[in-house]
């Protein structure tokens, strides 16, 4: 009977053994998968960071380029004005010219 008795005893050993390799592995398991959770996060909050820059460089960019079309197109319409003024002034110089010959 002896003999039976240590064959249950060493199942219940062997049991114990499982279980905690068990509770082990599963340790383990959570801890890499915490740390895979971690390290994806990481990941993605990078590239994230990464397409702001670029979001944000080329809004740059584009901004500028609408600036220097507007500064452009302001500049266009003050040299049409200035040309308009010049176009005048022989006018304004003549009308000035009767008044005071007028005055005299």
């Amino acid at each position: 009977m002896g003999s039976m008795i240590d064959k249950i005893r060493a199942a219940e050993e062997r049991a114990e053994e499982i279980r905690a390799q068990a509770v082990t592995d599963a340790r383990d398991m959570v801890a890499r998968a915490r740390e895979d959770a971690a390290s994806r996060l990481t990941m993605a909050a990078d590239a994230e960071r990464q397409k702001t820059r670029e979001a944000m460089a080329q809004a740059e960019t584009e901004g500028k380029a609408l600036s220097a079309q507007a500064l452009q197109t302001a500049r266009d319409a003050v040299a049409a004005e200035e040309a308009v003024a010049r176009g005048n002034l022989p006018k304004a110089v003549a009308y000035l010219m009767e008044r005071v010959d007028a005055a005299l």
